[in-house]
């Protein structure tokens, strides 16, 4: 569920809120609450087990698992820090993406409640990319950061896009070099 701003003097009704598991409790300072992320890692079409998700903070390995064989993965990040996760599984090329938790200081009539980040993440086979340079791949596909329009930590629609058209690029450069 994406996070929300709640408005402590607002009406809320049921059927605008949707919580998924338990309440969240509130905390004083941004800096204390986490966001949960979660996802599922697949080729396309089946899910990967045994996947390897890498956690970096900063340049450093924060954390490391492996999906389980539902290819599901969960993590938790700090808020206010910026991070990288790296899916990379046998035979696929590698995959990133960024998200900057970083979010503006509260109002005080303000709360909020940050609910789970879930991904879809779809690896690629390498040998899709034969005759391909991949290096333009080493960047994050994706960039997810807070939205102030929307209270919500949301993906850069238009920075995903761009990488979609390289990635979309480097495969037609792999099947033309195949048909030579």
């Amino acid at each position: 569920m994406p996070p929300h701003v709640l408005l402590r003097n607002a009406c809320l009704c049921g059927a605008l809120i949707t919580l998924s598991g338990s309440v969240q409790a509130q905390y004083d300072a941004p800096e204390q609450w986490p966001l949960f992320v979660d996802g599922t890692v697949t080729d396309g079409a089946n899910r990967l087990a045994a996947a390897e998700v890498v956690l970096f903070k900063g340049n450093e390995v924060a954390a490391t698992e492996r999906t389980g064989r539902n290819g599901r993965f969960g993590l938790k990040l700090d808020l206010q820090e910026k991070y990288v996760l790296e899916f990379r599984h046998a035979g696929f090329v590698a995959k990133r993406i960024a998200i900057d938790t970083h979010m503006p200081h509260l109002r005080t009539d303000e709360e909020f409640e940050p609910g789970p980040l879930d991904l879809s993440i779809s690896l690629l086979e390498r040998a899709r990319y034969v005759g391909a340079p991949t290096d333009d791949l080493d960047f994050p596909f994706a960039m997810v950061r807070f939205d102030r329009r929307t209270g919500r930590f949301e993906q850069d629609v238009e920075y995903t896009m761009g990488m979609q058209r390289v990635n979309g690029a480097l495969l037609l450069m792999a099947a033309r070099s195949e048909k030579r």
